[in-house]
Parts: structure tokens; sequence; C-alpha cells
């Protein structure tokens, strides 16, 4: 258990469209990312949709998504 990674939520966005916009940013970026969907949650009170990282990248990450989030409406998750 010692080599497991710390996943940790990036951003929320209203729409898994714009999560997966970041996600490739990020991806291009050389930075593993994945979007997580709540699609139960999302159809009764339209949920975020999270962006995450490993909690090693995260700073970087931050770095990339800043010049992008103007665009996409990000929150950071604090």
């Amino acid at each position: 258990m010692e080599n497991e990674e710390k996943i940790v939520v990036l951003e929320k966005y209203p729409n898994a469209v714009d999560a997966n916009i970041v996600k490739g940013a990020l991806e291009a970026s050389g930075i593993p990312a994945g979007v997580i969907v709540d699609s139960t949650a999302n159809a009764i009170w339209m949920a975020p949709v999270r962006v995450v990282v490993f909690e090693r990248d995260l700073e970087l990450a931050r770095k990339v998504i800043s010049e992008t989030d103007e665009d996409f409406g990000g929150t950071t998750e604090e």
C-alpha cells in the first residue's frame, strides 16, 4: 500500500463537456487526469462534474488550467 497515490479533486464544472475539455488540456500538458460524473445525482439535482488528478500533480495542474478556467467556469476545490 505504500505505492498508492492519492487522487484529489482539482475543479468542479457544471457539465461533462467543460470538464472533459479541461481534462484534455491537462493530458496534453502531460498531467494524468480523470473526470467523475455522478449520473444519479446529476439527473436529480445537477451535481457538478469533477476533474481529478494525482495529488503530486495538483500545483502544476492548477497552473495549466488557470488559463482555461476563465472560459469554462470551474470552481477550485479547497
